[in-house]
């Protein structure tokens, strides 16, 4: 049997204040939910080490970092995407203004990783939008993955761990593929 491979990814987790990154963070890499946050000043850091079952033979450790999402820190944002592998664009389905921004934070990044790297946008709090305070429609949010170029468009809840764990492992497969020509 052949000695596995392994790697280290680095993923950032970007969008508006207030969405939910840190929710999504915790509930993907520690399997918990606190209904208040504190707001992530500058960044949040987490790793979790995730096994693909489509490819047994490597070891892949994400490094994900959650980053403030308030104008007033976008000075102090741009060194945390240098060696991204990937990006989580991510939004508040029940926060037009975070949905219009997202084009903005893909800008930003771009800026400094370049196009061409795997993304996915995530519209969060699906369990707020259930309640009637839905701003963004799902035909909405596919028709800005296209625009994106993102791999994948998920709805998510953080809170009742609603599509967290495939949108890490579908970024995860798309990094993989695409460096190691799989």
């Amino acid at each position: 049997m052949a000695a596995a491979k392994s790697f280290i990814y680095k993923i950032c987790v970007v969008g508006d204040g207030g969405v939910g990154k840190t929710s999504m963070v915790l509930r993907y890499c520690e399997n918990s939910f606190k209904e208040n946050y504190i707001m992530t000043i500058g960044s949040n850091f987490s790793t979790k080490q995730i096994n693909l079952d489509k490819y047994p033979n490597y070891l892949i450790r994400l490094q994900l970092w959650d980053l403030a999402g308030q104008k007033h820190f976008s000075f102090v944002r741009p060194p945390f995407y240098r060696g991204s592998s990937a990006t989580i664009y991510t939004f508040d389905l029940t926060r037009r203004s975070s949905f219009q921004n997202i084009l903005n934070w893909k800008a930003e990044v771009e800026k400094v990783i370049g196009d061409g790297k795997p993304s996915i946008l995530v519209g969060n709090k699906t369990d707020l939008a259930e309640q009637g305070n839905r701003e963004v429609g799902e035909g909405e949010g596919e028709a800005l993955k296209e625009e994106l170029k993102a791999i994948a468009y998920y709805e998510t809840s953080a809170k009742n761990d609603l599509k967290v764990s495939p949108v890490f492992k579908d970024v995860t497969l798309a990094i993989l593929e695409r460096t190691q020509k799989i």
